[in-house]
């Protein structure tokens, strides 16, 4: 027998706002680090080396060994965790959780619920939580894609967006990446492809799905980072609006944009891509920004990556809604994409 399909409604009820609570990740320091819900507190109740050390012994002796061994290291810091959750509490209402919303979890809860301590545990743990986000994206969204070349200034419209009160999704900011190989610069480390998730999940819960959500059109990869590919091919098969500035501004950006990095950063840059781009113009591209013409670097790579942006809006599923010339102001062109998008969805 065939089971029923959950209506919308019934994946919105199993959605839990993030932001409504105050979440306590109870897991080892490692898994924490490996990836958690944004904003978490890290409280845990075991170290990496002890939490090995109870589940060999869970492996080995079962439930209760474990039990004992786990009561042993944790008896002289229940003090110290108590403490700290109830600093914790005063935030607002907690939320534990621990892998599987397990004896962790629990343990935790059932030391701060001593002093009277108002939390939840989240079902399921973050295993639980990661799975929600399947639910999350199974909403139907409404997300329109500003694409177009690099440097076109799409950053700068979505931003202004934001300030209009638009719901705006930034990608590239979560990835802290701008997509091309010169995209790290100055941007730090970027977060691994779970954490990438865990950032988009606790944006979206955030976001009307039956409003707009704009966001900047990239490939699955933006640096290092690896878009879910559920959420990426919802892009994909989204409207998307085409903008284009003129050469010459794109240029003028570039060099601003550019202009101040160390030369071996960018030096650096060219030698990840030259096996696309190809082995003399790489070289070429390198020779310039040797000889302090940062500009022809700039053309050359600008030429090579508005050719894979255009074998990329062939390969699109979703349509182009309308093209735009970007010839004014961030926030003129943002009243007029938003204008005319509005009068066309």
């Amino acid at each position: 027998m065939e089971l029923p399909m959950d209506t919308p409604e019934e994946k919105k009820t199993r959605i839990i706002r993030t932001e409504n609570y105050v979440w306590v990740d109870v897991r080892s320091p490692a898994e924490y680090q490996q990836g958690h819900v944004p904003g978490a507190y890290s409280l845990p109740l075991f170290s990496n080396e002890e939490r090995a050390e109870v589940g060999t012994i869970y492996a080995k002796s079962g439930k209760f060994a474990a039990i004992e061994r786990g009561l042993e290291i944790v008896g002289p810091r229940l003090s110290r965790m108590l403490r700290q959750g109830k600093a914790l509490s005063r935030k607002g209402k907690l939320m534990v959780y621990c892998w599987r919303g397990g004896m962790r979890s629990a343990s935790v809860a059932w030391l701060l619920r001593l002093e009277n301590v108002d939390l939840e545990v989240y079902p399921g743990g973050y295993k639980g939580y990661r799975r929600s986000f399947s639910d999350l994206l199974d909403l139907e969204w409404r997300f329109v894609v500003l694409g177009g070349p690099t440097l076109c200034g799409k950053t700068e419209i979505l931003k202004t967006l934001a300030q209009q009160g638009e719901q705006v999704l930034d990608l590239e900011g979560m990835a802290r990446h701008k997509g091309s190989a010169f995209g790290g610069l100055g941007q730090g480390e970027q977060p691994n492809n779970e954490q990438f998730s865990n950032l988009l999940h606790f944006e979206l819960e955030k976001m009307d799905p039956t409003r707009i959500v704009w966001c900047e059109g990239e490939s699955l990869n933006i640096g290092k980072v690896t878009m879910p590919r559920e959420f990426y091919d919802l892009l994909d098969a989204s409207p998307m609006i085409h903008l284009t500035i003129p050469q010459e501004s794109r240029l003028q950006r570039a060099l601003t944009e550019y202009g101040s990095m160390p030369t071996k950063l960018l030096e650096d840059s060219f030698e990840k891509i030259k096996r696309r781009i190809g082995l003399d113009v790489a070289q070429k591209g390198i020779s310039a920004i040797e000889n302090g013409d940062l500009r022809t670097a700039i053309e050359l790579a600008m030429d090579y990556y508005d050719k894979t942006y255009q074998y990329a809006l062939q390969k699109r599923k979703g349509h182009v809604l309308f093209r735009y010339e970007g010839l004014g102001v961030p926030e003129q062109m943002a009243e007029e994409i938003k204008e005319e998008t509005y009068k066309r969805l």
